[in-house]
């Protein structure tokens, strides 16, 4: 056996072996007979039956340390600075000498390019959140296969978190004193190991916002390495595919499966610019994954997450299992029928982030012809704003600091400020369940913050009239056929995301209005879609947060083309406006 081979099935080896606690490791499964030859070869070169020549005699040597760049562009490359080295002279050696060769300190894993192509009857569908990411897999129903089979990932598992979510992803990033990438729970549970140093929470927002080139400085970045938010999203995205790696390990499916991505509603020009930095992230990602498949779980040096990004684009690549992008309220739709029942609706899908909250609007039908539904996104109805969940942990935490009376130029001021900021997020869900919530503050001394005192702030009662205004808008500029034609003057409301809940969010589907000379009454949709609840009732409790990578691994979506196309199946007509039905939803 040759060792190139040898070192290869030695890498894939290491690649089946899981840490399953600190200091124990496990490997599933048998080796085979040519595994087993390059372990006996590994161990041969350490026992010393193969023979290494001395190293030729030099004298004392000086490395010089190379200037640091001052911009190193989309993705810079760092070298770690050389150690000084005296070498002592040793005797010559009578022997003939031959040279090692160098190893590189990374080297890429480029062995997804290799895989035979994935069948197209199974899909991924990505939602990378704001605040927590969610991958979906589905099996089309076939001939063979009697079922749309429907599997959630267990991203929290592969991620060691399964005690916050088992299908669920934290969205967080931390870089340690020591320059190492933490992802997760890990970069949750360290970055309150200090005060110094913040993790960066909300890096989707990026995406939507202008800031993806901007250096990242400050209390994100302890070191002195030039790095971009952009590149920190391409970090939490390898870690993301990472945990989708080994979830599709798990399932026996192969890890260059086809996927599609969610993005939030963006206007022409950003939404192209979006959909091509993250398609073209992602399958960087998927390479970066496997390269870090055995040390990711450790924390990346910087400097190597740094110098693999910088070899993986030295020569263009094409990710061809890297499909299409859809809006996020797309993806919701198609989660809601199971296109083969009757169903005859006008929707309106409100998904409301972390980051963004997310406004389209739908015409679903029911096509005798074909037996199936039919749906089409009506033109010029789709929306996104920035009010969202993100926005109310901020009100929440300046009240927190009001309440307890700190101001920014008092002693400890950071450290109260960073004590607040790390468990927002929980704090603010614990509020809207329980009515009030406890926080408790640097010095131990604990501020009690009422719902009804957080739901009469100003900032509170302007979101909550943004949310209306945002529906009303899409109402008056869309096609007024849409409004005339909705069956029996309903407007149904579809309530996703992590924030479907709040009751600002349930309010806008209560009542009646009255828009383009026509009274619509407004409904909510069933919480949990009766398809759903008839085959996947153990998706209940999360379908408000999945709904959207749900319905985008599909085999039909929804495609942005407006009112001229019904894009369910091949049916390309108008469809009846007549009847209202809700039991599919």
């Amino acid at each position: 056996m040759e060792q190139l081979e040898a070192k290869i099935l030695l890498r894939n080896l290491l690649k089946r072996i899981r840490k399953v606690e600190e200091d124990h490791y496990e490997l599933s499964g048998t080796l085979t007979e040519e595994e087993m030859t390059a372990l006996n070869m590994g161990l041969a070169l350490f026992d010393g039956n193969t023979a290494v020549a001395p190293a030729p005699v030099t004298p004392p040597v000086t490395t010089q340390v190379p200037p640091k760049p001052a911009s190193l562009g989309p993705v810079p490359k760092f070298e770690p600075e050389p150690e000084v080295v005296d070498t002592p002279p040793v005797a010559e050696q009578p022997t003939l000498v031959t040279k090692l060769p160098v190893i590189k300190k990374i080297e890429l894993d480029t062995s997804v390019f290799d895989l035979t192509p994935p069948a197209d009857d199974t899909r991924l569908c990505l939602d990378f959140g704001t605040a927590m990411s969610k991958v979906t897999l589905v099996r089309d129903k076939t001939d063979q296969r009697l079922l749309e089979e429907i599997h959630v990932l267990e991203l929290g598992v592969a991620g060691d978190q399964e005690e916050i979510s088992e299908t669920m992803l934290i969205s967080s990033v931390f870089i340690d004193e020591n320059g190492k990438l933490w992802f997760g729970k890990r970069a949750q549970d360290l970055s309150k190991l200090t005060s110094d140093i913040s993790r960066l929470d909300n890096i989707k927002r990026f995406l939507s916002e202008e800031g993806l080139r901007e250096t990242v400085l400050g209390k994100f970045n302890p070191t002195e390495l030039n790095i971009t938010y952009a590149d920190l999203v391409l970090a939490y995205l390898t870690f993301l595919t990472w945990t989708v790696n080994h979830s599709l390990e798990n399932m026996g499916e192969p890890r260059n499966l086809n996927r599609r991505f969610a993005m939030p509603c963006l206007d022409n020009e950003k939404s192209r610019e979006a959909y091509e930095k993250l398609a073209s992230m992602l399958g960087e990602a998927q390479v970066l994954a496997d390269t870090f498949f055995i040390t990711l779980q450790d924390g990346i040096p910087l400097t190597d997450f740094i110098e693999a990004v910088n070899l993986l684009r030295q020569q263009n690549r094409g990710y061809s299992f890297v499909k299409e992008g859809l809006t996020e309220p797309l993806g919701v739709a198609g989660s809601i029928i199971s296109w083969e029942g009757n169903v005859n609706s006008l929707v309106m899908v409100v998904d409301v982030g972390a980051g963004t909250s997310d406004f389209s609007l739908y015409r679903m039908a029911y096509d005798p012809k074909s037996g199936k539904s039919t749906a089409l996104q009506v033109a010029n109805s789709t929306k996104g704003i920035t009010e969202a969940g993100n926005y109310l942990d901020n009100l929440l935490k300046s009240l927190v600091l009001s309440k307890a009376g700190l101001k920014p130029n008092d002693d400890n001021y950071i450290n109260y400020l960073s004590s607040i900021e790390l468990d927002l997020r929980e704090n603010k869900e614990r509020l809207f369940t329980d009515s009030e919530v406890h926080v408790k503050l640097f010095n131990d001394e604990i501020v009690t913050i009422e719902l009804n005192e957080f739901l009469e702030l100003p900032q509170v009662k302007r979101f909550a009239q943004s949310l209306v205004d945002c529906r009303d808008e899409i109402l008056q500029r869309v096609n007024s056929s849409f409004i005339q034609g909705a069956p029996n003057g309903t407007l149904a409301l579809a309530l996703t995301g992590g924030g479907a809940s709040l009751p600002m969010v349930k309010d806008l589907a209560k009542g009646e209005i009255k828009v383009q000379g026509h009274t619509l009454k407004l409904v909510q949709t069933k919480e949990f879609p009766s398809w759903l609840e008839d085959e996947y009732e153990d998706l209940e409790y999360d379908y408000p947060r999945i709904a959207v990578s749900l319905g985008g691994a599909r085999k039909r979506i929804i495609e942005q083309k407006g009112t001229a196309n019904v894009t369910a199946g091949d049916i390309k007509s108008t469809p009846v406006l007549d009847g209202y039905f809700t039991k599919g939803m």
